[in-house]
C-alpha cells in the first residue's frame, strides 16, 4: 500500500462523489471525460476506465510525476507498467486490471478495500454502471471477487509510488 496509491484512491472517490460520467447526447462526451481522454492522447469519444486511473494518479502525483502509464487501454496499462509494480495480493490504492475474452480489451480501476481473506475487493472505477459493466459510462463502486472471472481474467494488481 503506497501513499501515492491512497492519494489516487481519494481522487477517484472525489470523482465518484462528484458524479463524473460520460454525458449526453452520446457516451463519453462530457467535458470531464473528454479531458481525461485527452490526457492519455485520445481526442474522440472512447472507453475511459484507464484514463480515469491515469487522471487519479495525476491528481495525486502531479502531471509531471505521474508513474501510471499514459494509455487509454487497461490491458496496455498493465503491460506498460514496470514489473516492480506488479502485485499478487491487492491493497487499497492498487490498480486492478482484468482482460476480456477477446484478449485485447479490458477494464481497470482502483482498489478501495480488501476482505481479510482477499477473495472480495471493493473498487472505484470509471466507465462502469451499477451492474459492474466495463462500458457503463459513469463512475462506480463495486464489491466483487476477481477470482470468479465474471468481469474478465484478472491480469493482476499494480502498486504505483513504491
Amino acid at each position: 500500500m503506497s501513499a501515492l496509491g491512497l492519494a489516487a484512491l481519494a481522487a477517484a472517490q472525489a470523482d465518484l462523489a462528484a458524479g463524473v460520467r460520460g454525458g449526453q447526447p452520446g457516451r463519453f462526451e462530457s467535458p470531464e471525460v473528454a479531458a481525461r481522454l485527452a490526457a492519455v492522447g485520445i481526442d474522440y469519444p472512447a472507453p475511459w476506465c484507464a484514463a480515469e486511473v491515469f487522471h487519479s494518479f495525476a491528481q495525486a502525483a502531479g502531471p509531471d510525476a505521474n508513474p501510471c502509464p499514459r494509455t487509454p487501454s487497461a490491458v496496455h496499462l498493465f503491460k506498460d507498467a514496470p514489473e516492480s509494480c506488479q502485485r499478487i495480493l491487492p491493497a487499497p490504492g492498487d490498480v486492478f486490471v482484468v482482460q476480456h475474452a477477446n484478449g485485447w480489451s479490458g477494464h481497470c480501476g482502483i482498489v478501495e478495500s480488501v476482505s481479510p481473506d482477499y477473495k472480495a475487493i471493493t473498487t472505484i472505477e470509471g466507465d462502469t454502471n451499477a451492474a459492474g459493466s466495463a462500458t457503463g459510462d459513469a463512475m462506480g463502486r463495486h464489491t466483487w471477487n476477481p477470482e470468479d472471472g465474471k468481469r474478465g481474467r484478472l491480469l493482476g494488481y499494480l502498486e504505483f509510488g513504491v
